[in-house]
């Protein structure tokens, strides 16, 4: 039995199959969410945003998308990023921020090493050294044929997300939020990086990741058009979502829907 989507030889077929260490990481994750949420103050609109985090989990790392983006096509492998990093670690987020929150420690030691922990340009840092090297092709074909190596990427996405995204979701006891014009400049400048990348493999000759390259066809593509629209992929819809997600800040914070909560992303 295969418990995480991995790179392997076999041709593509659509008939599904069982991913137990899949299934065993979303109900964590869900039994952490479900904890992290329960408090009287968080509304419940808030509260299913982060359900819909938690089911963007899954359908990213599942059947079909687990074991396409591990081993057999380029562009799943980039929209199974952007699920993680962009659409389910913010609304995981914003669902639990009142909880976590309520949870933090508001002096001592503790308080202090969480801010530090959490500081913007620390997430940062981090968020863009792990989407740097798990798209680094000696990385990615290497880690992508074992099941633990598979895990290790998609695992360091969900978490440097949520690392990232912290400071724009849930204020820190000891540093309240900082200005909205801040945290879209934040926003903004911290996801360069995969444009960055989706340019490189928009402009090369060759494949890419030899992982796809050498893959049996799971599409009428090519290995050359798989890498074309993977990075297509990255740059738009990776620039519509997070420039969807700057238009909602600002005209929350210029009085437009959703002023009620100017603290929100």
């Amino acid at each position: 039995m295969q418990w995480w989507c991995s790179a392997g030889s076999a041709p593509w077929t659509w008939a599904w199959q069982a991913y137990p260490g899949v299934w065993l990481l979303v109900g964590l994750l869900a039994f952490a969410y479900h904890r992290a949420s329960r408090h009287p103050d968080t509304p419940r609109q808030e509260r299913r945003l982060g359900w819909i985090g938690v089911l963007t989990v899954w359908l990213a790392l599942d059947y079909p998308m687990g074991p396409l983006a591990a081993g057999y096509l380029a562009t799943a492998h980039a929209l199974q990023f952007l699920m993680i990093a962009f659409i389910a670690a913010p609304l995981l987020l914003l669902g639990a921020r009142t909880g976590l929150a309520a949870r933090l420690p508001t002096a001592g030691p503790r308080a202090q090493a969480l801010s530090v922990i959490l500081h913007p340009l620390l997430a940062a840092a981090v968020f863009n050294i792990v989407t740097i090297t798990t798209h680094v092709p000696q990385v990615n074909d290497g880690l992508m044929v074992s099941q633990l190596g598979a895990f290790t990427i998609d695992i360091a996405w969900l978490l440097g997300a949520l690392w990232f995204w912290w400071p724009l979701t849930v204020a820190v006891p000891s540093r309240p939020l900082f200005a909205v014009p801040l945290r879209m400049l934040y926003l903004f400048l911290g996801t360069v990086v995969h444009t960055g990348i989706a340019i490189v493999m928009l402009i090369r000759d060759y494949p890419m990741y030899s992982i796809y390259e050498l893959a049996p066809r799971a599409t009428a593509m090519d290995a050359m058009t798989d890498l074309k629209v993977a990075g297509g992929v990255m740059e738009l819809l990776g620039i519509g979502i997070i420039f969807g997600i700057l238009t909602a800040m600002f005209f929350r914070w210029t009085g437009g829907v959703g002023a009620e909560r100017p603290d929100s992303v």
